[in-house]
């Protein structure tokens, strides 16, 4: 009746990840304050990458006052943006909540609900920056068989908290739950679901799948960068980096401009940022969809029930009749 819980192929995740995208663009389009959440955490995180870069070519131009100031102003920032993006999210998600039942609130309305939750929300955010430090310091740890299986395990409780993050949010700003209602209802809420929506709990949301392509771009990048670098140290010596120890073929010291390096790692992060938090937004989309449609059902808007089971199955609406049986069904 209930399959295993497993993670998908990357093929498949890289399907369903088109689908999520396209689908929750759609729902998006049903009340245009879903967006704005989306946008406020996407031009922060800009902020943020432009000031980090900013911060590093201060420290190469040796400005080390400026540098130190910018890198100061990040650390806060940063730190920061883990408290501002969980209030955003669950805004978002108060606004997805009434826009699949049929009701038209605006961001002021969601900013105005969330006000009452933010105790909450900001154990959330601790804990999202606290996993966030812990593997980052298990990254920096000496190599070995232990540091091995310390990392498999911190992995998937890092997975475990992002699905639990992600079902706790809305579980607060709609039902107004606290932590130690929402924890019981994640242990059991697997037994309690069709199993064409386990597989749901197999995907990845691109998070690994994004870091994986944008760490291919990287060193692509890379290496087009010191190709570059290589070619304009040859004719300037504007911003030339010489590297001791390293030759070319014709036993000259190797240099590079390090401009295009910079460039590249800074277009790249921009990009990356805006993902990211494009990612964010679909992640509590769907999981705000998925607790209404176990949780609430009655209080999805009828016209919508087709076309969210759709979506939360990942299914096209043109789905046949027999398959829609068979889906989570968000009957009366």
């Amino acid at each position: 009746m209930f399959q295993k819980l497993k993670k998908k192929s990357l093929r498949n995740r890289l399907s369903d990840t088109g689908f999520l995208i396209k689908n929750s663009f759609t729902i998006i389009g049903k009340d245009k304050d879903i967006k704005t959440p989306s946008v406020r955490m996407i031009v922060l995180s800009l902020i943020i990458t432009m000031i980090t870069y900013s911060s590093f070519l201060s420290f190469f131009l040796l400005n080390i006052k400026l540098g130190v100031i910018l890198f100061l102003i990040t650390l806060i920032l940063r730190i920061y943006r883990y408290f501002f993006n969980v209030r955003e999210k669950a805004k978002q998600s108060w606004i997805v909540f009434n826009t699949v039942c049929g009701k038209d609130i605006s961001y002021n309305d969601a900013h105005v609900h969330t006000k009452t939750h933010k105790g909450r929300l900001r154990i959330i955010a601790l804990v999202d920056f606290l996993m966030k430090r812990l593997k980052n310091t298990i990254k920096r740890q000496k190599k070995g068989l232990i540091m091995f299986l310390i990392n498999i395990a911190v992995g998937f409780l890092m997975e475990v908290w992002d699905l639990l993050s992600h079902y706790m949010l809305p579980a607060i700003v709609i039902e107004q739950k606290s932590m130690k209602e929402i924890i019981p209802e994640m242990k059991s809420l697997k037994k309690n679901i069709p199993a064409t929506l386990v597989g749901v709990f197999g995907i990845d949301f691109v998070g690994n799948v994004v870091n994986n392509a944008f760490n291919f771009f990287k060193f692509f990048g890379f290496l087009l960068a010191l190709f570059i670098g290589y070619f304009i140290a040859q004719r300037t010596d504007f911003c030339v980096i010489h590297i001791p120890g390293f030759t070319n073929v014709y036993g000259q010291e190797y240099k590079f401009c390090w401009v295009p390096l910079f460039l590249i790692f800074f277009i790249i992060s921009i990009f990356k940022a805006i993902l990211k938090n494009i990612i964010d937004s679909i992640k509590i989309i769907y999981f705000t969809i998925f607790y209404t449609a176990i949780r609430l059902p009655d209080s999805i808007s009828p016209e919508m029930k087709d076309e969210l089971n759709s979506f939360l199955l990942m299914k096209e609406t043109s789905s046949s009749a027999e398959d829609s049986e068979e889906e989570l069904a968000i009957e009366e």
